[in-house]
């Protein structure tokens, strides 16, 4: 055999062992990344199921079951021995948002952890704005909660977007140490995050004609003439999808006249 054969089959040869070692390692990195991605599919299904279990726990804590198929009501001591944070329960009719609320010292911390304060799963609280006073007494009050892809949380607000939905679903409750509250909803719609309907200070849109003005940006005017100078207006406020956070979903309420 010449000796340039016996090179040509070496070249081969190493060749061979090269392509062998490359799909090997780019078989590793695949399974790597498939192990990893499987990983955290499985926690994210288990996170969101614990968070399940955890809210209907709370529910068996904290509502009192004499009058659960007639009336609702809020153990609101009980909810404040589990988290000294609670300001009340928030209760959307037909829709999956019926959970407690809470007033962090800012308006980071309940992003990132539960109603127990655990950081996992990551779904976060319904925690009203820092600057709001706990008895929804201000002109303007905002709660935030997170657009979650399991459809928990604020997900369901988008259902307020069917025009049909929403004339038909035109209250929902708050329930507080002041007593059950009941909100007019006004409307819905995509936001950007720089409104100036979201005042970050305490002064909370004093101007209330400017805050008119802004409103009627985003809501009817028919529903903007029913506000005044006495109007309690609550805010809820989300992401526009669980993976989009360049506008704001708010549904627009008012406090209903006693």
């Amino acid at each position: 055999m010449k000796k340039e054969d016996i090179d040509v089959k070496k070249v081969k040869k190493k060749q061979s062992k090269a392509k062998k070692w490359f799909w090997n390692i780019l078989f590793v990195i695949c399974l790597g990344v498939f192990i990893y991605s499987a990983g955290n599919i499985i926690k994210d299904y288990y996170g969101s199921y614990k968070a399940g279990k955890d809210l209907r726990d709370l529910k068996e804590s904290v509502f009192n079951s004499e009058e659960k198929e007639t009336k609702k009501e809020v153990n609101l001591e009980e909810l404040k021995k589990l988290n000294s944070d609670s300001i009340g329960w928030l209760e959307v009719p037909d829709t999956n948002i019926d959970e407690p609320v809470v007033q962090g010292k800012d308006n980071d911390y309940y992003l990132w952890r539960d109603f127990n304060k655990k950081t996992y799963p990551v779904t976060g609280t319904l925690f009203l704005d820092v600057y709001n006073k706990p008895d929804f007494s201000d002109r303007i009050s905002y709660i935030f909660g997170h657009n979650i892809w399991d459809k928990t949380k604020f997900y369901e607000l988008r259902k307020f977007e069917d025009k049909s939905f929403l004339e038909n679903h035109k209250t929902f409750y708050l329930y507080t140490e002041k007593g059950k509250l009941e909100y007019e909803v006004l409307g819905i719609d995509l936001v950007d995050p720089d409104t100036s309907l979201y005042e970050q200070s305490s002064e909370r849109n004093e101007d209330v004609e400017a805050m008119k003005k802004e409103l009627s940006k985003h809501i009817p005017k028919s529903e903007v003439d029913k506000i005044d100078e006495n109007t309690k207006i609550l805010m809820l406020v989300t992401c526009k999808t669980p993976d989009d956070n360049t506008a704001r979903r708010i549904l627009f309420a008012k406090l209903k006249d006693k």
